[in-house]
């Protein structure tokens, strides 16, 4: 890899904070490296560029990078999932992209799937097309992904109070970077004491590189009512560096 790309790579937890306080939404949705931290991000990266191809098919950057952190875990049945949906995304169109990413798979899908997607690398793949199943997979008919996505989706179905942090997540997933900004400034303001808004603010301040938000916010909150006050100089130091 070579050091832009290491530049580009979303920051991993060690670099802003514990990972159990930050979503990946806040970190990955300004990314435009095809290559994400899968040793530091895991599952919940799956997660969030599943959900991200499920609701825009053609976010490329989001295909291609939840086939490549598949294959940097040796997930053979998330790559195929993935692959599946890429193709059926694409239909015919980006036939050298199609082609390098199966390539690059192969040895973890095995001769049946490889060959069915290999048949639809001229002509492309429908939803509709038959094609070994997958649970992983977001656009193939009759699929509706895993267990965990499907949870979080029905995540404050019951009508109870909605968590500002599960609604600035939602609007991240709809690349509305401002309101998901303005949903945790407010919460803070109300409750300055959720150490994991701080986390994720932050995030969105650094992504975003929202200097002057930054600095309002954080004259706002004061040191007395800031339980992560270190942090907030840390991401002051990066601004005026």
């Amino acid at each position: 890899m070579n050091s832009t790309d290491k530049t580009d790579m979303a920051p991993s937890p060690q670099q802003t904070g514990s990972a159990e306080l930050r979503e990946p939404a806040f970190h990955l949705a300004e990314c435009r490296s095809l290559q994400i931290d899968t040793e530091e991000w895991g599952d919940r990266a799956s997660g969030y560029l599943a959900r991200s191809v499920a609701r825009t098919p053609t976010n490329l950057i989001a295909q291609v990078q939840r086939i490549n952190g598949c294959l940097a875990q040796r997930d053979g049945e998330g790559a195929y999932g993935a692959l599946l949906d890429l193709f059926i995304a694409l239909g015919e169109k980006g036939l050298l992209l199609r082609r390098r990413m199966l390539v690059r798979a192969q040895p973890l899908l095995g001769e049946e799937r490889s060959r069915a997607l290999a048949r639809h690398l001229e002509k492309g793949l429908l939803a509709t097309d038959p094609m070994p199943p997958s649970s992983h997979s977001m656009l193939s008919k009759g699929l509706t992904g895993t267990r965990q996505l499907v949870m979080r989706v029905n995540d404050g179905a019951d009508g109870g109070e909605r968590d500002p942090l599960q609604d600035a997540i939602e609007y991240l997933e709809y690349s509305q970077v401002d309101k998901a900004q303005a949903v945790l400034e407010q919460a803070l303001l109300e409750d300055p004491s959720r150490t994991d808004l701080h986390s994720n603010l932050l995030a969105i301040y650094r992504a975003s590189g929202d200097a002057a938000s930054f600095t309002r916010m954080r004259n706002k909150l004061g040191r007395e009512r800031n339980p992560v006050v270190e942090k907030w100089d840390q991401l002051a130091e990066y601004f005026a560096a």
